[in-house]
């Protein structure tokens, strides 16, 4: 008897941990969005959390800053290899991303306004990647330079995650009857 209550005891604690960090994405690729460039909304509309052996969704279309919801995030089987990896589609994602440098757009980019993010203006110097922007000149940036990185390692990943998957964890206890 006691080892079938253990099973249960284990699943529940492995489903408990998947809907934490689908969650726990959930927040994160909402905090990306906010924390990184919006021109169009295509960039921010093409953040996956992709589980392991599968792949990203079709491409979404957006007008505005996309707005991520569990639906985004697909189920998957409890794996202590990891969950979830996410990325972003978008093909200029290391641009936008300050991994790569700047190249001008090839079409105007007056949307930016619609997007609700503040806009930097300024020059950029050959090299620069987009957020590097300074001085006075015509270039513009909707983020900050290296949001991606800072993103990452300067503390709101960590609350990202922290927030989304205590969220997902209580969501999950209430629907079992734990809460």
């Amino acid at each position: 008897m006691a080892n079938k209550d253990l099973k249960f005891l284990i699943k529940d604690i492995e489903d408990a941990t998947v809907e934490g960090a689908r969650t726990a994405c959930v927040q994160i690729m909402n905090d990306l969005v906010e924390a990184g460039p919006a021109y169009s909304g295509e960039f921010s509309a093409s953040w996956y959390a992709v589980a392991p052996g599968k792949g990203p969704g079709n491409p979404r279309s957006s007008t505005g800053l996309y707005k991520y919801t569990l639906r985004n995030v697909p189920k998957t089987k409890f794996k202590a290899t990891g969950l979830y990896t996410i990325l972003n589609t978008s093909p200029h994602a290391n641009k936008a991303m300050d991994l790569r440098s700047y190249a001008k757009p090839t079409k105007d980019l007056d949307e930016r306004k619609v997007l609700s993010k503040t806009i930097k203006t300024g020059r950029r110097s050959p090299g620069d990647t987009r957020g590097q922007v300074r001085g006075d000149g015509g270039a513009t940036s909707s983020a900050p330079a290296d949001w991606w990185s800072t993103f990452g390692l300067g503390g709101p990943l960590t609350k990202s995650l922290e927030k989304g998957f205590r969220k997902g964890l209580l969501t999950f206890g209430k629907a079992k009857g734990f809460g």
